[in-house]
């Protein structure tokens, strides 16, 4: 599936799981994926976060919040795991971002994917987070298919 991502998506699943190494926690989650999601400049997914969501300060405040039963037990100030991996919930997201791509016409799949697919894992991180601070993400999603399709011609 990876090699269907476009550059922009590469970077958001690098940014993600910065992310997460960044809080200490010791998977990837939908929270983590939202946070690079957010901080992706040009995207379309990054573009309907900042209309529809709080700024990325909160939200990564938030995240910390929500996700640290994540966090891991540190031993002597280094993490217990070196390589971090996607949670369920995670890779729930990264499976939808494909179908949504293969829903919409689309040969790649780009960080609107990837946002669409965070979107609608009810029980991830993401949403609680979004939803917790007010977010519509009836509009979200909508905003959010609407600028994917465009980005595609």
């Amino acid at each position: 599936m990876f090699e269907r991502f476009t550059n922009e998506a590469r970077r958001v699943t690098v940014g993600a799981q910065s992310e997460a190494q960044d809080l200490e926690h010791r998977s990837i989650g939908t929270g983590h994926l939202l946070l690079a999601l957010m901080a992706e400049d040009g995207g379309a997914g990054g573009r309907a976060l900042r209309d529809h969501a709080p700024p990325l300060d909160e939200l990564r405040e938030a995240v910390r919040r929500t996700a640290a039963g994540n966090a891991p037990r540190r031993r002597g100030g280094v993490l217990p795991i070196a390589h971090t991996p996607f949670s369920e919930n995670a890779k729930r997201a990264l499976e939808l971002s494909l179908r949504y791509a293969i829903h919409f016409g689309h040969k790649t799949i780009t960080a609107g994917h990837v946002l669409l697919g965070t979107l609608y894992v009810e029980e991830g991180t993401a949403v609680r987070v979004l939803t917790d601070a007010g977010t519509d993400l009836g509009a979200l999603r909508a905003a959010t298919e609407r600028r994917t399709k465009e980005a595609h011609g």
